[in-house]
Order: structure tokens, then C-alpha cells, then sequence
């Protein structure tokens, strides 16, 4: 009988992939000095979106997240799946376009419960402490993946795998338990261009620098009122824009992995005609398990009537019907939409 001694390392992986995360690596908890000098560039080229955190100090340094800071454990999970048919897809119906990750049930939940797992478990076998991240609290969760051998950064901005391509979640927990780092992972981005010449608005200014206010996927989930300039662009969108990713070739030979923990057990709503004057109880129904809730009713709205604007003429009778929405945001778009 042979009995085969796991190390830290091992036994971590070994539970990892067990409650179902497709990557893990680990980096050290030092400070993150290369991206510091990137973040305050950006910062004073007005380059940073209300959705991130304004703090670089404590982006930067994973001890202020975590007194005595040693490790950062890093984990990716695909979430690619091949289209499905919906219902009433090849009818006349104009139906909008929702990322892929959206479709899904809301990532922040999901590996939330697999990170919280994994964080009780170093717990009971070292009594070491964590924190918990999935894409909240400030921590550069890229640059963390790349330090950790996970992938590698492309010019679209995106962390790649060499497995799932940029189609993965991440989360990460920092941990005062000192485990070896393992080797970063090398750039094997082709630097062909592809998803800078496919960005609809021009928002990958150059390779590796994106300005997030004329992001699609950032435009799509802005409250208030979308620039006129943009509302063309946004063509068939409801939430998030995945162009860059679809037009890079790293993503077109991958691993296609099934988590159906993910998966919802309905066809979300994507007519365009239905969402327009979509109620609470039908935004409940339709999208309280995705990431979509965070935004609410009216931005998913106001991203309808654009979209249905730009799918041509014959809905002038709708956006009439707008014009007298109890949403402000609404009836300016709905006003737009007729004018065109």
C-alpha cells in the first residue's frame, strides 16, 4: 500500500478542484508595485470608472486587506457554454444581446459560497485566517492571477488562460498562511491587434489601455442617461459587450467545461418589445439571480428602447407609449429613439 503525503500546496488544490474551480495558483502577498505606477497614471488621465475602487493604496497592498498578509490564492472557473436555442429566436421578435457571464446565475454569489469553503478549510487544517474576494473589495485581482500563474493579461485588458481563454471568473483569498508562490504566468498574447480594431467605440484606445466611459459593457450599466454618441454603437446590447473577446483568437480553441452551478433553469426574457415596459415582478422573475440585478429595472429598460430603436422602424407606437413612463431616463430615450 502506498500513501502518498500532500503538501499545503497540494492539499489545496486537491479540495479546490473538488468543489469545482477549474484553476489554482499562488502568488506572494507583496505589494503590487508595477501596476501602482499604472493605476496613478490612469487615475490622473481621468481614467477611473465609479465602478472600481478609488483607494491605490489599498489596491496595491494586500496587507491592508489582511494584517500579516503572507499568501494570495488565486482560482478561475469557466464559464464559456456554447449558444443555446431561445425561444422564438427565429421569429421576427427583435431580441437583445446579453454577455455571456450575465446569462448566468450571478458569479459574485457562486464563488462566494466555493471561496468561503475553501477558506474554512485552510481554517480547520492550518488555523490560518482569509479574506474573500470576487471582484470586490479593491484587490487587482488580474495582476493577482497573473502573479499566480493563472494567465496572462491581453490587449484588450482581459485575464487569458491557456485552457478557458479570457472566459473565466476569478476570485481570490488573501491568507496568512505562507505557502510557496508558484511562477507567473508568461504574456502569450499574439499581440495581432484583433480586439483593438473590433472595439465598436474605440474605447481600447492602444493595447492594454482601456477608457472605461466609452466601454459598452461599462455603458450598458451606467445609470442616467447614455450619450447620444454612444446609443447607435450600443446596436442589439442590453447588458455588458463581449466584441473584444469574441474577436480574440485565444478564445476560439478552448476546453469547453459544463458547471452547471451556474446555470439557470429558465430562458431569461430578451425581447426587446416585452422589456421596454417590463415590471418589477417580471424584472424580479427574469433576472434576480444574474448580475443584471444589481443595475435595476430602468437601465435594462433604457437599454431596451436604444437597442429596439436600432433595429430600424415600425415600433413608432411604442416609444409613444414611453413618453409617458413614470422614468424621466425613459421618456428621454423613448423622445430620442422617435426623433430618429
Amino acid at each position: 500500500m502506498v500513501i502518498i503525503m500532500l503538501n499545503k500546496k497540494e492539499k489545496i488544490k486537491d479540495y479546490a478542484r473538488k468543489i469545482g474551480f477549474d484553476k489554482i495558483g499562488f502568488a506572494s502577498a507583496e505589494p503590487f508595485w508595477e501596476e501602482k505606477e499604472i493605476l496613478m497614471e490612469r487615475k490622473r488621465a481621468g481614467l477611473f470608472s465609479s465602478f472600481e475602487e478609488s483607494d491605490i493604496e489599498l489596491r496595491c497592498h494586500p496587507e491592508k486587506h489582511l494584517p500579516g498578509a503572507k499568501t494570495i490564492i488565486c482560482f478561475a472557473v469557466s464559464y464559456f457554454f456554447e449558444k443555446e436555442d431561445v425561444p422564438g429566436e427565429n421569429s421576427s421578435e427583435p431580441l437583445g444581446i446579453i454577455s455571456k457571464y450575465a446569462l448566468l446565475r450571478d458569479y459574485h454569489d457562486v464563488l462566494f459560497q466555493k471561496l468561503k469553503l475553501m477558506a474554512d478549510f485552510i481554517y480547520s487544517m492550518w488555523g490560518a485566517k482569509s479574506k474573500i474576494f470576487v471582484d470586490s473589495g479593491g484587490l487587482l485581482e488580474r495582476a493577482a492571477a497573473r502573479r499566480a500563474g493563472i494567465g496572462w493579461i491581453g490587449q484588450n485588458t482581459c485575464l487569458f488562460t491557456e485552457e478557458f481563454g479570457s472566459w473565466v471568473f476569478l476570485g481570490e483569498l488573501i491568507t496568512n498562511l505562507e505557502i510557496e508562490p508558484d511562477m507567473p504566468c508568461r504574456n502569450l498574447c499574439d499581440n495581432c491587434g484583433k480586439c483593438v480594431k473590433a472595439c465598436p467605440t474605440g474605447a481600447l484606445e492602444e493595447p492594454y489601455r482601456l477608457n472605461p466611459f466609452r466601454c459598452l459593457s461599462y455603458i450598458t450599466q451606467m445609470r442616467g442617461a447614455i450619450p447620444e454618441e454612444f446609443r447607435g454603437n450600443l446596436g442589439l446590447r442590453l447588458f455588458g459587450c463581449d466584441t473584444c473577446q469574441e474577436a480574440c483568437p485565444k478564445n476560439k480553441k478552448i476546453i469547453l467545461v459544463n458547471h452547471e452551478e451556474f446555470m439557470l433553469d429558465y430562458q431569461i426574457e430578451r425581447r426587446l418589445t416585452k422589456l421596454i415596459f417590463m415590471n418589477n415582478v417580471e424584472f424580479e422573475k427574469n433576472f434576480k439571480l444574474t448580475p443584471i440585478a444589481w443595475r435595476g429595472r430602468n437601465v435594462l429598460r433604457r437599454n431596451a428602447t436604444v437597442a429596439l430603436a436600432n433595429t430600424g422602424v415600425g415600433y413608432k407606437k411604442y416609444f409613444e407609449k414611453l413618453l409617458s413612463d413614470p422614468s424621466p431616463v425613459i421618456r428621454e430615450h423613448a423622445m430620442w429613439a422617435l426623433k430618429r
